[in-house]
């Protein structure tokens, strides 16, 4: 290898054709190059490089010197090569000189970084060829799937035991990615361990660049496989909260308290906004952030509103660690368990300090306020007294559809929509009586859409006209944050494996249920179902498939009742059926139940296939009534489990209405 390769070739259109070698050059091949071109013998990449440098060459009719790398034997080598244009008979020729030469030193430590972090890495990893090859693996990696290094050295990577079929593919294709300069990152893959375990990683494929060459491939493997079986076990209970808290963290200041206002966790966005590190609030009272002074029956009516359950919205005006001012729109809701006791506290925070130092601004400097209002997101209107429209700025044009010249001169609330017209005519009608007001107004684009904004309203006097005011009112798009709060408040009262209202979507409904029991003069029953086999089911089938025959179980109730009644599902196969608007006449109300029963029995009869499987379940049901068996939610529910109980003793698909 350490010999001179020289080549002569002649140029043909784009590409080079051989003319001749010498012994050295010749031996690099392993049949005769004569009269082939370079794109016929070479690979795409080696090609390109090569005719590229050849074209320099000829172009300037001057020497070109290009060196390259490459990754043999875990050793780094480095080739130069001479490129000399030749003019003969108006034909264009090129003698190539190439020559092995001392690396430079820069890529070789390169290499013993990299192998001294396969040594120390706490990780597994592994360096590859471009083309898949095992160059390297550390002392991690062979202890943990119980390869020897020596051994798999220069075999393809996927051919590896450890590999499992199934991820052949995907790996394959990682690679080649990553040898042509692809960075592939955080990708969930398996291996079987030396236990012959089956394991999770977090992959990273990474390329191993000179230049804007790749020539080996850099995989770290980390073990993942104990956050992924949690993450599976918690999967479905937790699957649509995790999804709306996601959406939520990238959007607002998220703190969740205790029933005392201790911080049991905080997101990072309101950790940069209050310049405090997580182990500085977790475990501290909410109040250890600094507030400022507010009117003491603000505070008072939001103790008061959180204590009787119910969700606080406000602004709220804290200090930073540093002691800097910041304005937060603050919504607080109480998360109650299945008795309706708050449990925790959910504190939704969104930052806004530049809306409030814009609207004092907007009050003192014209200048200011147009140069500001051209530039923000915030929807910004100026009206007279009458609510006749003097100036909108550009966000009306992205929000609603409207030009500045279609609005001006129109009265506001034509673009109001009806829900929100009396509130805004109310403000019209009493704004000399208010300072700076905020409501929420339900707003319609030229196109129909409806969009909810939050409005901010201060009243400008004009000092020269003491009767004469405008009207100014800086609001933004909450269209989202309203959607957010609504799935918040939906997964409190749902079922989340069935989508089906909880046992807190019962206690909080019954009261209505009740009184409309009482002023019509109506009876309802209190069913409490519980599915035959769901056991065996689970356990012949596994969880998925229990969890898909639970949530058939419940469509096929839901869709056999009546719109006025409720279902509710308590847990595992435990539903509740509250059958609502039946006649206190005994027999009458017999035959009422009993034809709905029936329906739910045909439609469990005639069953549903999940994956290839057929069910036809049977259902026990235990019933009691009201007002005759009891009169309180918890007399009812008990008397209905006690009749199931009853129902249960009589063998499977059986119902029993107690006291009979």
């Amino acid at each position: 290898m350490g010999k001179d390769f020289a080549f002569l070739l002649r140029k043909c259109g784009n590409d080079y054709r051989y003319i001749r070698l010498n012994d050295a050059a010749k031996s690099l091949y392993s049949y005769d190059v004569i009269g082939q071109t370079i794109s016929a013998v070479m690979s795409n990449r080696n090609a390109e490089i090569i005719i590229d440098n050849y074209n320099k060459a000829t172009l300037t009719n001057e020497q070109i010197d290009y060196g390259d790398y490459a990754y043999y034997n875990a050793e780094v080598r480095k080739y130069e090569t001479s490129v000399r244009p030749i003019t003969m008979n108006h034909e264009q020729y090129i003698l190539a000189i190439t020559k092995e030469i001392l690396y430079d030193r820069n890529i070789e430590d390169k290499f013993l970084f990299m192998r001294s972090m396969f040594d120390h890495a706490s990780f597994s990893t592994v360096i590859l060829s471009n083309t898949g090859e095992i160059l390297e693996v550390n002392a991690n990696f062979m202890n943990e799937f119980g390869l020897c290094n020596e051994q798999i050295k220069q075999q393809p990577f996927i051919h590896l035991p450890i590999i499992p079929k199934a991820e052949i593919s995907a790996i394959t294709d990682y690679i080649k990615r990553a040898s042509m300069g692809e960075n592939i990152a955080r990708e969930i893959l398996t291996f079987h361990t030396v236990e012959k375990y089956e394991r999770y990683y977090l992959a990273t494929f990474s390329p191993v660049m000179q230049g804007d060459d790749s020539f080996a491939v850099f995989i770290i493997l980390q073990d993942i496989t104990e956050f992924t079986e949690q993450k599976v076990e918690l999967r479905l209970k937790t699957h649509g909260f995790e999804v709306f808290k996601a959406a939520l963290n990238s959007a607002a200041g998220i703190a969740i308290l205790d029933v005392d206002g201790r911080i049991i966790d905080i997101n990072e966005m309101l950790l940069n906004i209050m310049g405090y590190s997580k182990e500085n609030l977790v475990g501290t009272p909410f109040d250890f952030i600094e507030t400022r002074n507010h009117p003491e029956d603000y505070l008072t009516n939001m103790k008061k509103t959180l204590h009787a359950g119910e969700i606080w919205r406000g602004e709220l005006c804290y200090r930073t660690k540093y002691h800097a001012f910041y304005w937060m729109d603050v919504t607080i809701i109480p998360l109650k368990n299945e008795a309706g006791i708050t449990e925790q506290i959910l504190s939704i925070n969104y930052d806004i300090t530049d809306k409030k130092r814009m609207l004092t601004e907007l009050k003192n400097i014209e200048r200011t306020f147009r140069l500001i209002t051209e530039n923000t997101n915030d929807l910004i209107v100026i009206t007279n007294e009458d609510g006749i429209i003097m100036y909108t700025s550009p966000s009306y044009t992205h929000y609603l559809g409207y030009e500045s010249s279609e609005l001006q001169g129109q009265f506001y609330s034509s673009i109001v929509a009806d829900e929100s017209k009396n509130a805004w005519q109310n403000y019209l009608n009493n704004f000399e009586c208010q300072s700076d007001t905020q409501f929420e107004l339900l707003l319609e684009t030229k196109t129909g859409l409806p969009i909810w904004t939050e409005g901010n309203v201060t009243v400008v006097n004009d000092p020269d006209r003491e009767t004469v005011s405008q009207i100014m009112m800086v609001s933004r798009e909450i269209t989202h944050r309203k959607e957010r709060e609504n799935n918040l408040l939906y997964l409190a009262y749902h079922d989340s494996l069935t989508q089906l209202p909880n046992r807190r979507y019962l206690l909080k409904e019954f009261p209505t249920v009740l009184a409309n029991a009482n002023i019509d003069h109506t009876s309802f029953a209190m069913i409490y179902i519980d599915g035959d086999n769901f056991k065996e089911v689970n356990d012949q089938f596994g969880h998925e498939t229990g969890d898909a025959f639970i949530r058939k179980f419940g469509s096929v109730i839901m869709t056999s009742i009546r719109s006025h009644d409720l279902v509710i599902r308590i847990g595992g196969d435990e539903f509740i059926v509250v059958l609502t608007g039946l006649t206190r006449d005994y027999e009458a109300r017999q035959a009422q139940m009993m034809q709905i029963i029936s329906r739910i029995r045909k439609e469990l009869q005639a069953g549903w296939t999940i994956e290839q499987h057929h069910f036809s379940p049977t259902a026990s049901m235990g019933i009691a009534y009201y007002p005759d068996h009891g009169k309180t939610l918890d007399e009812l529910l008990d008397l209905a489990d006690q009749a199931l109980y009853k129902a249960k003793e009589l063998g499977k698909n059986n119902l029993y209405i107690i006291g009979s």
